[in-house]
């Protein structure tokens, strides 16, 4: 297909593939002329995984150019918390000027877990910071939770290895793990949400009706 064909199926601008395709995100079509190229489902597959890494997943060009470069390289080496839309936490620094007790609660949480995850490493300290944040405002019922929280996240954690476990072939994997990297969190963040609107969509309670009849009366 042409660049318009490839527009078309991929609803992206002509100019957006130029500058995508400039900015090593995309790779060039196969030359047929001097100013005519031709593009393939790849590349329509390539524009969709840019669009949803960039529009939901919320990453940067750089950051994007950086993830296809390493799924286009047949021996890249794919770090989970370097694809994130915020970036990866402190890590060995924030459990330093973090609460104590809130770095010793987080590693009794991990022992209890089995999870090997480092002590000085991004994910812990992720936790210990949001931890002390929602302490800090009053919402250490969150905090209480803790452990059942962890629980959701050990089964959600098994569905993302079972997932990559029924790719076929070390390219599929590599592009579901980018992909479930940095749109997981998203879709299940719109879970919880549906999940919450769900739960609270039940009849209103008696102590409403019963204001409601107060100010009537």
């Amino acid at each position: 297909m042409r660049i318009a064909e490839l527009s078309r199926a991929s609803d992206v601008s002509t100019a957006t593939i130029k500058y995508y395709i400039r900015e090593g995100l995309l790779p060039s079509g196969l030359l047929t002329s001097s100013n005519q190229a031709r593009y393939t489902e790849d590349h329509v597959h390539r524009l969709r995984l840019i669009r949803a890494l960039m529009d939901i997943g919320g990453l940067t060009v750089s950051r994007i150019r950086s993830i296809v470069t390493s799924l286009d390289d047949p021996d890249g080496v794919f770090a989970p918390e370097t694809m994130t839309a915020g970036g990866p936490f402190a890590g060995p620094l924030a459990p330093l000027v973090a609460d104590p007790r809130t770095v010793a609660t987080v590693r009794s949480l991990t022992e209890r877990q089995g999870w090997s995850a480092p002590v000085d490493g991004p994910e812990f300290a992720a936790v210990v910071e949001l931890l002390d944040v929602l302490c800090e405002l009053g919402q250490e019922r969150f905090a209480d939770r803790l452990g059942d929280y962890a629980e959701a996240a050990e089964r959600i954690a098994a569905v993302d290895e079972e997932v990559l476990r029924s790719c076929d072939g070390d390219r599929n994997r590599a592009e579901s793990l980018v992909v479930g990297t940095v749109l997981g969190d998203s879709l299940l963040s719109a879970l919880r949400r549906l999940a919450r609107a769900g739960r609270i969509a039940a009849p209103v309670p008696a102590f409403a009706t019963s204001g409601a009849s107060e100010a009537r009366s």
